[in-house]
C-alpha cells in the first residue's frame, strides 16, 4: 500500500487530479451543510419511508433540508428512465444509442432536461409532504413553495455538474462519489451514537463493550464479504481466427468476464422504493383498516413484507442485468468480428450460451444481494444488542461504498499504470 501511494502522488498529473477531486467534494458537503432559509429543520423525521433511501443517498442532505437536498437522485432517476426507454422503447434514442460520442451526448443532453423535470417534481413533492407532515415551512404560502422548489433544484443540477467535473477532470465516476463521500461521512457520527447505545445503557460496561466490539467485527466481516463479491466475476474463454489466403491463423485466447452482481445496487434502491412509496403515501393519511393493509404488506421488517421485499429484489436484479448485459448483441458483436466461445456454435447458439450463463451467474448475484439486503432487517431480531444502532450491518449504502471505492482504485491503478507504460516507451 505504501508503494501505490508512493507512486500515486509521483505523478504529477494525477496528484493533480486527486486533489481536484477533493476540492469539488469539499464544496459539495460544504453545500450539505446549508439549510435552506425558511425551513425549520427541528420538525423534519425523513428516517421512514422513501425519504429514508433519498436521505441515505444524499448523505443526510434531505434530514437537514439542505440546499443540496435532492442531491443527484433526479439524475440517477433520469439515467435509469433514458436507458429504459433505448431498449428499442423510442426509436431516436435507440438510434442515438448505436452512434458512438455522437449519440452519447444527445443523450446526455435529454437526461440533463429529464433531470430538470424530475428536480422541480421531487422537489415540489417533498416540499409539500413534509410541509403537510411537519409544517416546516414557517410561512407556507405559494411564494416560499417555489422559493423552496426553485433552490433545491438549482442545488441538484449543480450537484450533477459538480460530478461531472470530477468525471471529466478528476478520478472516478463523479456522481457516484458525492454519494459515495455523503454515506462516508455520517459514518463517525453514527458509530459514536451506536457506541452510546450498546455500551452505556447496558448495566455491564465490560460485557457491553465487547458486544460493540464484536459488533465492529461484524461489520468488517461484512464488508470484507462484499469487497469479495464485487470483485467476483465469470470469464468467458472468446477466440478470434484470422485467415490469409487459405490459412486460417487463430489469434491469441482472450475471455469475456461477467460480474456476478452485474446490475449493481440498483436492484436493492429499486425494492426499497417500491416498498416504501406506499408507506410514504399513507403515513401522510389518517389511519385506518386499508392503511393499516398496506402498512402490513409493504412493511419488509414484517414477514409478508420481507417475502414481498426478498422476491422484489430477486426480480429486478435479473431483470436489470439482461438490460445490462444484451447476450444477443454480444453474440453479433463476436460474429461480427471473427470471435468464437471455444465448443459453441456462432450465431443463435452462442446467444442461447450467453444468455444462460448470464443467468447462472446473476442467481448468485441475486443471493448476495438478498443476503445484504436481509442482514440489517434479521440482525436486530437476533442480536437484540443491535436493536438501536446508528450504523446497519449491511444494506445499501455498504454496497454503494464498497463498489464505488474499489471502481476508483482500479482507475488510479490504471492511470499509474498507463504514467509508467508512457514513461518508458519516451526511454
Amino acid at each position: 500500500m505504501r508503494t501505490f501511494l508512493k507512486s500515486v502522488f509521483a505523478k504529477g498529473d494525477l496528484r493533480r487530479k486527486i486533489i481536484f477531486t477533493l476540492g469539488i467534494l469539499f464544496v459539495f458537503r460544504l453545500g450539505a451543510a446549508i439549510t435552506i432559509p425558511t425551513v425549520n429543520i427541528g420538525a423534519i423525521d425523513s428516517s421512514q419511508g422513501i425519504f429514508g433511501i433519498m436521505n441515505l443517498i444524499g448523505g443526510g442532505t434531505l434530514e437537514r433540508f439542505s440546499i443540496f437536498a435532492l442531491g443527484v437522485s433526479p439524475y440517477i432517476t433520469s439515467s435509469i428512465i433514458i436507458e429504459l426507454l433505448s431498449m428499442d422503447v423510442i426509436p431516436t434514442l435507440t438510434q442515438w444509442s448505436k452512434e458512438g460520442n455522437t449519440g452519447k451526448k444527445k443523450k446526455d443532453q435529454v437526461t440533463r432536461y429529464v433531470t430538470l423535470a424530475l428536480s422541480l417534481l421531487q422537489g415540489a413533492v417533498l416540499t409539500y409532504a413534509f410541509d403537510k407532515g411537519y409544517g416546516i415551512l414557517e410561512n407556507p404560502s405559494i411564494a416560499s413553495y417555489i422559493y423552496v422548489v426553485v433552490i433545491m433544484t438549482a442545488g441538484s443540477m449543480f450537484a450533477v455538474w459538480l460530478g461531472d467535473q470530477i468525471t471529466n477532470k478528476g478520478i472516478g465516476n463523479g456522481v457516484s462519489l458525492l454519494i459515495f463521500t455523503g454515506i462516508v461521512s455520517n459514518l463517525p457520527s453514527s458509530f459514536i451514537t451506536t457506541f452510546n447505545s450498546i455500551v452505556t445503557e447496558g448495566t455491564s460496561f465490560t460485557l457491553d463493550l465487547l458486544w460493540y466490539l464484536l459488533f465492529v467485527v461484524v461489520y468488517i466481516a461484512i464488508i470484507i464479504f462484499v469487497v469479495f463479491n464485487e470483485g467476483s466475476q465469470r470469464k468467458i474463454p472468446i477466440v478470434y481466427a484470422s485467415s490469409t489466403n487459405t490459412i486460417m491463423r487463430t489469434k491469441e485466447q482472450t475471455h469475456m468476464p461477467i460480474k456476478i452482481n452485474s446490475s449493481g445496487v440498483i436492484p436493492v434502491i429499486f425494492a426499497a422504493s417500491v416498498m416504501a412509496a406506499p408507506r410514504t403515501v399513507i403515513s401522510f393519511m389518517e389511519s385506518n383498516s386499508v392503511t393499516e393493509i398496506i402498512d402490513t404488506v409493504c412493511n419488509y421488517q414484517k414477514p409478508i413484507g420481507f417475502v414481498l421485499y426478498i422476491a422484489m429484489i430477486a426480480f429486478f436484479t435479473f431483470f436489470y442485468s439482461n438490460l445490462q448485459i444484451d447476450s444477443e448483441k454480444i453474440s453479433k458483436d463476436l460474429r461480427k468480428n471473427g470471435g468464437s466461445i471455444p465448443g459453441v456454435r456462432t450465431g443463435e447458439e452462442t446467444r442461447w450460451y450467453l444468455y444462460r450463463v448470464i443467468n447462472q451467474v446473476t442467481v448468485v448475484g441475486a443471493l448476495f444481494l438478498i443476503i445484504i439486503a436481509a442482514i440489517p432487517v434479521i440482525t436486530p431480531v437476533i442480536w437484540e444488542q443491535t436493536s438501536n444502532a446508528q450504523v446497519s450491518l449491511g444494506g445499501t449504502g455498504l454496497i454503494i461504498v464498497t463498489s464505488v471505492a474499489l471502481e476508483t482504485i482500479r482507475q488510479i491503478k490504471t492511470q499509474v499504470t498507463r504514467k509508467e507504460y508512457h514513461g518508458y516507451i519516451r526511454k
